[in-house]
């Protein structure tokens, strides 16, 4: 998270780490917590109160050369809806296909780390610069 009253300067780095065997910034959710409709076109992913270390900024969340990360957690609802119809993608070459939709994407997000809060702004304020809502098979599945 950036304060754009600090010149744009990090002010907190929520995020899982990075696990033993170099994933990284990625952490499960239960099937409750992901709702999706491909036929209507709409998903919804929501957590409340994930456990979350903030790592004070991004340098000590890959290098951890700082100090110690401060457990916190972090609440987030996005929500996807389609904005037009479908497209088919098929690419042999690299084994990879897929149909999807634009979207419009929403957010809202709040964390909280030691003794500070933190809120984004209502969903109802969110924009979208883009996105998009699918299905796609690779690899050994295409």
């Amino acid at each position: 998270m950036y304060d754009p009253g600090l010149g744009g300067a990090q002010v907190t780095d929520f995020n899982p780490g990075v696990r033993w065997n170099g994933l990284f910034w990625t952490t499960v959710l239960g099937d409750d917590n992901v709702a999706v409709d491909l036929a209507s076109g709409t998903a919804t992913m929501h957590a409340e109160n994930l456990r979350m270390k903030d790592y004070h900024d991004f340098e000590n969340a890959i290098l951890r050369n700082g100090a110690p990360p401060t457990p916190g957690v972090v609440s987030f609802t996005v929500q996807w809806t389609a904005t037009g119809p479908s497209s088919h993608f098929d690419n042999p070459a690299q084994n990879f296909r897929g149909d999807f939709r634009a979207v419009d994407a929403r957010m809202e997000w709040s964390g909280r780390s030691g003794k500070f809060d933190f809120q984004s702004a209502p969903m109802s304020e969110s924009t979208t610069d883009g996105g998009q809502l699918g299905q796609e098979s690779n690899g050994s599945f295409y």
